[in-house]
């Protein structure tokens, strides 16, 4: 009887693996999940503290011409090749600024984007940052921006919040 379940016991890790390893391949040839995979509604192509737009609102760009403009700015200090680089043809570039500023430490990116009503409308959050009161900063004239990168084509409107109090839009 104790060889009987000696011998049980000493397939039993045998039996293990094969269970093991049948389990295994019905997962390696079952259907994979097939997950849609779409291009992200926006994103951050550069940040600045200084891109020479004076008042908070928003710039947008989708020529070259209209991109020179912005770039030829006095007191603009942008990754230029950055922005160059961006196929205006597939995705237009929104300049969001929170406009002048007395100091530096202040800065704007990108929080998050989100589709709305069947992707017409692009919903952009913008976090915002500012120096706490009583930081030593620098004392000079800032004028901080976020570009972010957006499709071309299918947006009926973009809305930017977290700049101003109200939602700032652009109609397209």
């Amino acid at each position: 009887m104790i060889a009987a379940y000696r011998k049980v016991l000493a397939g039993l890790p045998l039996v293990s693996l094969l269970v093991g390893c049948v389990w295994l391949v019905g997962c390696a040839s079952s259907e994979p999940v097939k997950k849609e995979s779409s291009a992200p509604m926006a994103r951050q192509v550069t940040q600045s503290a200084h891109c020479g737009l004076t008042g908070p609102g928003l710039a947008y760009v989708h020529t070259s011409e209209r991109l020179q403009e912005l770039l030829e700015l006095p007191a603009q200090n942008m990754a230029i090749q950055q922005l160059r680089q961006v196929d205006l043809a597939k995705e237009h570039l929104l300049f969001v600024t929170l406009g002048e500023k007395p100091t530096g430490g202040h800065s704007v990116s990108l929080g998050s984007a989100e589709s709305e009503q069947s992707g017409n409308i692009l919903r952009l959050s913008m976090a915002v940052r500012a120096p706490v009161p009583g930081t030593m900063v620098s004392q000079v004239i800032t004028s901080p921006c976020v570009v972010i990168a957006v499709p071309a084509t299918g947006l009926l409107e973009i809305r930017v919040s977290g700049v101003r109090e109200s939602d700032l839009v652009v109609k397209l």
